[in-house]
């Protein structure tokens, strides 16, 4: 059998102090008090992150035929893209005649989505931003809020981001929003993976991951932990996680709270209803009609 290269860190001594911070680590954190959020607004993260966590096309293929059955590409439709990523979405949406507005934090994915939406021969307004101060009034037909981050911040600000939402819709206009159920997150309490890789979203480097979720039913918060260990360095990253899930019944109710009239509520990308059991609830409100 042939033998296998084993690195020896460079540094075994803080290689060494650095598992045993991990080891000290706090068994059960607590959300938005012991882990943080993920550093969205940093290029390195935002690089690492769009290549190595971006969905593949089959799945936009799906959620972009969503939204056509369900009447929201309209060609000349002005939509607005929160958490647009690299633009998978939005330049998806552009090739349907939609006219599309794409925001996200990480400077790397709006490098990206400029970059691809050249190459697709498509025109799409790219902007850096935080989808909390959302500047614009009474201006799109349709918000989608696809594979973000509704749920990785505190209910206070996913309220004030629903506000935001509303104010940006026209009157009568549609928000598709996908959220992770609580059932999804309470499977993953507990679970810990270590796993080897080369390339994560601490950058690429041979890496030993640890990855822990926890979650906690009253008051239905979660938190990930990831340490990222470099084999050659003995370097360790800690990136943190936290966030707030909701019940359909609490999503009608702050929906309701920004103006928005929950239509329609679905427990996958297919079109299921949303059940009690369901993981995902995929979500279609209105904004309300002025009188």
């Amino acid at each position: 059998m042939p033998c296998s290269r084993v690195s020896i860190p460079n540094d075994p001594t803080a290689l060494l102090r650095d598992l045993q911070i991990i080891a000290a680590r706090e068994t059960r954190p607590q959300p938005f008090v012991d882990v943080g959020s993920l550093p969205w607004h940093e290029s390195d993260f935002s690089r690492h992150f769009l290549r190595t966590a971006t969905r593949s096309s089959r799945y936009t293929q799906r959620e972009v035929a969503f939204l056509a059955r369900n009447g929201l590409l309209t060609p000349g439709h002005r939509i607005l893209d929160l958490a647009c990523g690299g633009g998978r979405h939005s330049i998806a949406m552009a090739k349907r005649g939609a006219v599309v507005t794409g925001i996200d934090l990480g400077p790397a994915a709006i490098d990206a989505a400029r970059r691809r939406a050249k190459r697709a021969g498509v025109h799409v307004e790219w902007l850096h931003g935080d989808l909390r101060h959302l500047p614009f009034e009474n201006v799109f037909h349709v918000v989608t809020f696809i594979f973000g981050c509704f749920t990785e911040m505190p209910r206070q600000d996913a309220e004030a981001v629903l506000q935001r939402i509303s104010r940006s819709l026209r009157p009568g206009g549609a928000l598709l929003l996908d959220v992770y159920a609580p059932v999804f997150f309470a499977d993953l309490d507990g679970m810990q993976e270590w796993w080897v890789g080369g390339d994560f979203i601490a950058g690429r480097f041979p890496q030993l991951v640890l990855s822990e979720y926890f979650y906690y039913a009253r008051n239905k918060t979660y938190a990930r932990r990831d340490f990222i260990c470099e084999a050659e360095t003995g370097v360790v990253h800690a990136f943190g996680l936290s966030g707030q899930a909701y019940s359909l019944a609490e999503l009608k109710r702050m929906l309701a709270a920004a103006g928005l009239t929950l239509t329609a509520a679905y427990g996958d990308w297919k079109g299921a209803p949303a059940r009690r059991g369901s993981r995902l609830y995929v979500l279609l409100a209105s904004k309300v009609e002025n009188k």
